[in-house]
């Protein structure tokens, strides 16, 4: 496991490549983060993914975008063309650097939405979509971004302690206006362009040979099958009842095991057909 911190158009990148432990298949897998909390609560996951997936002859990248993590930037420079941007660019970078023959993008939740927009922008390309339950209404997300800290709130200022009023309303208040979900900043820009780059009903844009699409509601996304054509997607409920949004449960471990083993099994298809 090599981390290592990479400047990319003057953006430095915080990168974790994990090399496979078996025989290499020459096929990255780049696992895109969710934001926020989720991310925290989705750590993991990804970490039990990786190793997986480094288990059965691939190579994985994890990495934080700019303004997260461990890689440089605030965090309110933090955005999602930026972080469209951060996948692209280290895409360009596998490719060049690590020569595989086959590069697949993974993610979760906004991380899959992220995904699948930075697929489109590439010049080769990506072998596999596989996402993991992604977001295709931008501002429906927004909406329940700003209700989990707006209960978080609630549930700390909202208790029956004796508090100063003043404080109480003041606090409660600032959720409706929000700046930040649960610790992480959700300003203006990332709201505008969550609301305009995934529209309800978000078409796909995804630039793949096949997909695996794992959804809370397969109504959602079943428009993509059609759209992705001559991509196959494969849609599949996502049969999880996780709320990733919450720092409730900051210690508890959640890994879906389907889900690995699912995406295995499309990742080794393609391995196998290339």
């Amino acid at each position: 496991m090599t981390p290592r911190r990479l400047e990319v158009r003057g953006r430095e990148l915080y990168v974790v490549h994990q090399e496979p432990a078996g025989p290499q298949r020459s096929h990255v897998v780049m696992l895109c983060n969710p934001f926020g909390q989720e991310a925290i609560r989705a750590h993991r996951f990804y970490r039990v993914l990786a190793d997986r997936l480094a288990a059965n002859g691939f190579d994985v990248l994890r990495f934080d975008y700019f303004g997260t993590g461990d890689s440089a930037g605030e965090d309110e420079e933090f955005d999602l063309s930026g972080a469209v941007a951060d996948t692209r660019m280290l895409f360009e970078w596998v490719a060049t650097h690590l020569s595989p023959r086959e590069i697949s993008l993974a993610g979760l939740r906004l991380g899959a939405s992220i995904a699948m927009l930075a697929s489109a922008g590439l010049r080769g390309r990506v072998s596999n979509l596989v996402l993991f339950e992604p977001v295709v209404d931008g501002a429906a997300y927004v909406e329940q971004m700003l209700a989990v800290q707006r209960r978080e709130l609630a549930q700390i200022f909202g208790s029956r302690w004796k508090l100063d009023a003043a404080l109480r309303e003041r606090n409660q208040a600032a959720g409706d206006a929000a700046q930040e979900v649960l610790g992480f900043c959700l300003g203006a820009t990332l709201q505008r362009q969550l609301r305009e780059q995934l529209p309800a009903g978000a078409a796909w844009v995804g630039n793949c040979r096949n997909a695996l699409v794992l959804a809370h509601e397969r109504g959602a996304c079943a428009h993509w099958i059609d759209q992705a054509r001559p991509a196959v997607v494969d849609l599949q409920n996502a049969d999880s009842n996780v709320d990733w949004a919450t720092d409730s449960a900051a210690n508890t471990s959640i890994v879906p095991v389907r889900w690995i083993e699912q995406t295995l099994g499309c990742l080794r298809t393609e391995s196998a057909h290339a």
